[in-house]
């Protein structure tokens, strides 16, 4: 009985010690639980609070958006120019108040192709009283395009406006200049029919006076001619030419007028080469250059005129003469029409040449020589069936070339 009572004692003493330690891990696992808990409660009121800031961000943000889109909407009705959303197959989603005005109704729901071809003020070649321009920008995402409309009626009008004005100012321009220039030949005409009028004049004195206005009828004629041929302008009559028949007709025309004391060397031409030209304007622009010479170079001048071909595709002709040279500041205005540095000049002999040159296909160009005097290059294209030459011809003549341009 006695050991019996003493295992009860032992068993109920380990049954305390379990229910104990049971008990005290109840009390941490509740204070731990405890202890979640309220960080739990925290971190809720923590992000309850950023997500009222975020919310709270996120509708200012909305507000900002609706009013910036309403001001584009606004912006939109008011804005003068046409404004169309096209999706991708070209059909009109959105349009704007001065779209429906430029192009007329429906817009919506129409394809590009049939607003414009009821809209001939968007083609280039119409001729009515409205113009209409187009430009369109793809739009990121879904192959959608926005396309705007400008009126440029009133812009085409002013242009229009303004090349009329130009061309009036250049017109009065060379009309004052001619009536400056023909002043003085007209006013020494006047002397000369004066004197030609007295009974007394000897048979001699009468021809000289004859020749003298004959001289400054000439000089009025010349200065008319230059004026009309700058004012004619458009395209000569291009036809296949021989480059030394050219010069033939050069020499034929130029030499009759040159002063005694000139000089006047024309190298030999090769009998191949040819170009696309009219005739007439070349010979009259290269006459230019050689009168343009002895008016500069003075008395006993000499002038040289070479021509051949520089490259298998080009020629070039060059004249040159012994007078002072052309200024540095003169250089870069020389071909422009209306300047000139001489008292008697018009300033259009220069810019004539330039621009039969250009009609020719070809450029000029003006520089001082090392030796002294001035030299004017013209390079033209040579025509095709120059290329059919012998070898040994293009090489030759570009060996003359090259010993010419020395």
């Amino acid at each position: 009985m006695e050991q019996i009572s003493t295992a009860e004692s032992t068993e109920a003493a380990e049954r305390a010690s379990l229910d104990a330690r049971s008990l005290a891990s109840l009390t941490e696992v509740s204070r731990e639980l405890d202890s979640s808990y309220r960080n739990m409660q925290e971190q809720v009121l923590r992000l309850r609070a950023e997500l009222a800031i975020s919310r709270s961000a996120r509708l200012r943000e909305l507000a900002e958006k609706e009013r910036l889109l309403g001001r584009l909407a606004s912006l939109l009705a008011v804005l003068p120019g046409g404004v169309m959303i096209l999706d991708g197959a070209d059909t009109i989603r959105d349009a704007n108040p001065a779209a429906l005005d430029m192009l007329g109704e429906p817009l919506l729901g129409e394809t590009w192709p049939q607003v414009a071809e009821r809209n001939p003020e968007l083609k280039d070649n119409h001729g009515g009283q409205r113009q209409l321009s187009m430009s369109s920008r793809p739009l990121e995402g879904d192959g959608e395009q926005v396309v705007l409309i400008t009126d440029t009626t009133e812009l085409h009008d002013l242009q229009a406006q303004l090349g009329r004005r130009q061309r009036l100012a250049a017109l009065g321009e060379m009309a004052a200049r001619l009536a400056h220039q023909i002043r003085t030949p007209l006013s020494s005409t006047t002397l000369y029919l004066a004197q030609l009028g007295r009974d007394d004049l000897p048979a001699e004195q009468r021809t000289k006076i004859c020749d003298r206005l004959a001289g400054r009828l000439q000089h009025m004629e010349g200065l008319i001619e230059s004026m009309l041929s700058f004012v004619r302008g458009g395209s000569p009559q291009m036809r296949p030419l021989l480059l030394r028949d050219v010069m033939t007709a050069l020499e034929a025309v130029v030499r009759p007028t040159l002063p005694a004391a000139t000089s006047f060397t024309v190298t030999p031409i090769d009998d191949t080469l040819s170009l696309s030209g009219a005739s007439e304007d070349l010979i009259g622009a290269l006459a230019n250059l050689v009168q343009n010479a002895v008016d500069v170079a003075g008395d006993d001048v000499r002038i040289e005129l070479w021509a051949g071909a520089t490259s298998h595709n080009s020629l070039q002709i060059c004249v040159r003469d012994n007078g002072p040279g052309i200024a540095p500041e003169v250089l870069p205005r020389l071909f422009d029409p209306f300047f000139t540095t001489r008292a008697q000049g018009t300033g259009l002999g220069l810019a004539v040449v330039a621009r039969t040159v250009s009609h020719h296909g070809g450029e000029v160009r003006a520089r001082n020589r090392l030796q002294g005097g001035a030299e004017f290059l013209i390079d033209l294209p040579l025509l095709d069936t120059a290329a059919t030459c012998g070898g040994a011809v293009v090489s030759s003549t570009l060996n003359n070339a090259e010993r010419a341009n020395a």
